[in-house]
């Protein structure tokens, strides 16, 4: 198994994580719908306001989770290019045989190329 594979698998995996945890967030919007339902039935004990006060903010909540999850697992699942390119991503390396600009310009000005330890003299 390569790198290129080893990543596609974690990314694949990752989308199918946030598929089952987005799966796990229907349940929460049911109850929710099913508790402002419940609470409008009620109608001499609850208000308008305090229906809305209690089940809006979890229904509202679970609805964004749900949504962001799902399309970031179907992103994940579908194509994830940009993903993959991020974690894949190497650097330019530096070669230890050619001399950095920095070292050339210390030689040219007669400086030692590595720097001294504190405390040590020659």
């Amino acid at each position: 198994m390569t790198k290129d594979d080893l990543i596609w698998v974690v990314v694949r995996s990752t989308g199918f994580i946030l598929l089952v945890h987005a799966a796990l967030y229907v349940p929460q919007i049911i109850s929710a719908i099913a508790w402002i339902a419940y609470l409008g039935e009620w109608g001499t004990i609850s208000s308008e306001g305090h229906r809305v006060s209690v089940g809006m903010p979890q229904l509202v909540s679970s609805v964004a989770f749900f949504v962001f999850e799902g399309v970031l697992g179907l992103y994940f699942l579908r194509s994830a290019a940009w993903v993959h390119k991020l974690i894949s991503f190497v650097g330019a390396e530096r070669s230890n045989s050619a001399p950095q600009a920095d070292v050339r310009e210390a030689l040219r000005a007669g400086e030692p190329s590595q720097p001294r330890a504190a405390g040590r003299e020659r």
